[in-house]
């Protein structure tokens, strides 16, 4: 049996992890004994996950490329060398691994959020192309499932990136765009004929079941949520791109209004790098014991749980309010890319949405918005309800069926 391989997916990151358990899933629904295997360069023990993992390192890449394959070969060893002498026993001598599953493979699915455009490193972005440099090489169908793409106005020393693009994309069987925006860039700046538009592959989803994720039955960690609750969710890289402090004032306007209101707030997480970020909101209240600080690392299925308790939430995330959204929970947006508008707009909550890192200072316009909410989220629950049930009429995960024999 030849195997399905997921790339741009991790399980840190709980949208990354959402994607790739909600793929799997529905891998399984179609043909329950497929071998899948996620690549990633990642540490994690897969002993209880029905899925596999591969090394996806850049020496393991290159190697299965064959690009100056020696080269790499002694280079993963030297530094495999130094890890194991330094005690590091995780991933070690597994950079050939990759070459060899590789060869066994009959579709490569690509679960990137967000890796292709000017906003990110070089090296982010050739990762994100080796994986279409694998299918080609080993002529093997891959499909980019929906995430964000663009805008393309790289800097003059990186616009070979863009010939490196024009060459590798039209390979790909289907490009699921998430975004308007980003399908016009793929089709203006490439000419594409292979770009789709398609909203999330999350909020397709009616559910995940856990049998096709865990080989044993998991218990859902999910503390308990007091009546009257409002959840927030923040993001590291809205601090990352905007003014700290200007962010961290607009949480407070924003949480001010809420405890006036009576409501009971909760901060918690939907990535590991947002500790941090939770931690200094969560100081500003930490004599208010009606604001909890939620530090368990929930997986996406607990945070699934979780999200349904609140009347609404304050998210910055964009997977978080996903998860929210398919829950029928309203969600005041405060994000930093044009994907949150979009994904507002598309379940009929363009009002709610605000650019924090541009837009930061404009607290009363924004305070304003939560004061709608709280007068309003029954309502709106309901519009997203209606919304949700129409979008999962149809699904871009049909599409695997093909592929998979």
């Amino acid at each position: 049996m030849k195997n399905v391989l997921i790339v741009g997916a991790n399980l840190k990151n709980k949208g990354a992890q959402s994607m790739l358990f909600t793929t799997v899933d529905a891998i399984r629904k179609y043909k329950p004994d497929c071998a899948v295997y996620y690549a990633s360069d990642e540490t994690c023990d897969m002993s209880e996950y029905t899925f596999g993992h591969v090394f996806y390192s850049n020496h393991a890449r290159q190697i299965a490329l064959q690009n100056q394959k020696l080269l790499h070969t002694i280079k993963a060893a030297l530094s495999d060398t130094a890890k194991y002498l330094k005690g590091k026993k995780e991933n070690l001598w597994c950079s050939n691994d990759l070459s060899k599953l590789i060869k066994e493979t009959e579709c490569i699915v690509d679960l990137s959020g967000f890796a292709l455009g000017d906003k990110w490193p070089v090296k982010r972005i050739e990762r994100y192309l080796d994986g279409i440099r694998l299918a080609q090489k080993y002529q093997i169908p891959i499909i980019l499932m929906p995430q964000s793409f663009g805008p393309f106005c790289f800097k003059p020393e990186q616009s070979y990136l863009l010939d490196e693009m024009k060459e590798l994309l039209p390979y790909a069987d289907i490009i699921f765009a998430r975004e308007k925006e980003g399908y016009a860039y793929l089709k203006e700046q490439f000419g594409l004929s292979n770009v789709r538009l398609s909203s999330d592959l999350v909020l397709q989803s009616e559910g995940v079941d856990p049998a096709n994720i865990w080989k044993h039955p998991q218990s859902i960690a999910a503390p308990e949520i007091r009546t009257d609750a409002v959840g927030i969710v923040p993001n590291k890289k809205c601090f990352t791109f905007g003014s700290k402090n200007d962010i961290l004032n607009l949480y407070r306007g924003i949480m001010d209004e809420l405890r006036d209101a009576g409501k009971k707030l909760y901060i918690l997480r939907h990535s590991k790098e947002d500790r941090e970020v939770c931690r200094w909101i969560y100081e500003c209240y930490a004599d208010d014991p009606d604001v909890y600080l939620l530090e368990n690392d929930f997986s996406c299925l607990e945070y699934d749980e979780i999200v349904k308790h609140f009347q609404f939430i304050i998210c910055s995330r964009f997977h978080g309010a996903v998860h929210a959204y398919r829950n029928a929970v309203p969600c005041v947006l405060l994000g930093w890319a044009v994907k949150y508008q979009e994904l507002a707009e598309l379940l009929q909550q363009g009002n709610y949405v605000f650019n924090i890192v541009e837009n930061a200072s404009e607290t009363t316009r924004i305070r304003k918005c939560v004061q709608g909410m709280l007068q309003n989220y029954e309502n709106e629950s309901e519009i997203i309800k209606n919304r949700v049930a129409e979008i999962q009429r149809e699904s871009c995960l049909d599409c695997l069926k093909k592929y998979i024999k």
